[in-house]
């Protein structure tokens, strides 16, 4: 297993031009604008093995990008995050399959730092290149191959964290079909708040279309993990 950590250091790349966004919640809709904790009526997603808590801006001392509609805190209200999971999405060799959303530090000041966890998860065995973006957290890019799972793991969330922009994506060398996942690494009913899930699949960018710029040192760092087998980390 090669493991790539990095804190913050240098990029923030384009989204690829004509993508096609094959799923998408801002969470604003779900449970009809209300909050629910434990919630699992989520359009397109299933929790399991724990629970997340549906959040009304506002609700519980949690503030949603925007100060308006809902957003998800990853640790439930049972003690044990849950995994949020996707239905399952096709791709072809030559596309970007990337997951983007933001997410920012508990907002009730709990300690100790969070984690969470970013996933792909394969049916068949993918080769290809896969990496990270955002415009806080900088960016890095590695291959991969012959393997049923990508995990993106960022660590060390400090309470507060404001709210920053992330894509997972990976570039395969062959066609296959892949599970999103997320989830929370505490269990202490206070985790880290997403909102604005996106997946999109599309054809890779040219690299003469990535636009980069120097960013600061991140508040969180990242590691990249890759495994044989289907994990969370």
């Amino acid at each position: 297993m090669r493991k790539l950590v990095l804190t913050g250091l240098v990029a923030a790349l384009a989204a690829p031009a004509g993508a096609s966004i094959v799923y998408s919640n801002n969470f604003d809709a779900e449970n009809g604008g209300n909050t629910a904790l434990n919630y699992n009526g989520f359009n397109g997603l299933t929790v399991s093995n724990g629970t997340v808590d549906l959040v009304r801006s506002g609700d519980f001392g949690i503030t949603c990008p925007g100060g308006t509609g809902s957003c998800v805190d990853l640790d439930g209200s049972t003690f044990d995050a849950g995994l949020v999971s996707s239905n399952s999405y096709a791709f072809n060799a030559g596309d970007r399959v990337a997951l983007s959303l933001v997410f920012s530090g508990n907002q009730r000041n709990a300690p100790p730092p969070d984690s969470f966890s970013m996933s792909f998860n394969f049916a068949a065995p993918v080769s290809g290149q896969f990496g990270y973006m955002s415009s806080t957290l900088g960016s890095s890019i590695a291959n991969f191959t012959n393997l049923t799972s990508l995990t993106l793991t960022v660590s060390n969330i400090q309470p507060n964290f404001a709210f920053t922009d992330l894509t997972f994506f990976f570039d395969p060398t062959n066609a296959g079909s892949t599970v999103f996942g997320l989830q929370d690494g505490g269990s202490d009913n206070i985790g880290v708040v997403i909102d604005n899930l996106v997946l999109s699949v599309g054809a890779v960018p040219e690299p003469s279309t990535w636009a980069t710029m120097i960013a600061g040192f991140g508040l969180a760092g990242i590691g990249l993990r890759r495994r044989q087998r289907a994990a969370i980390v």
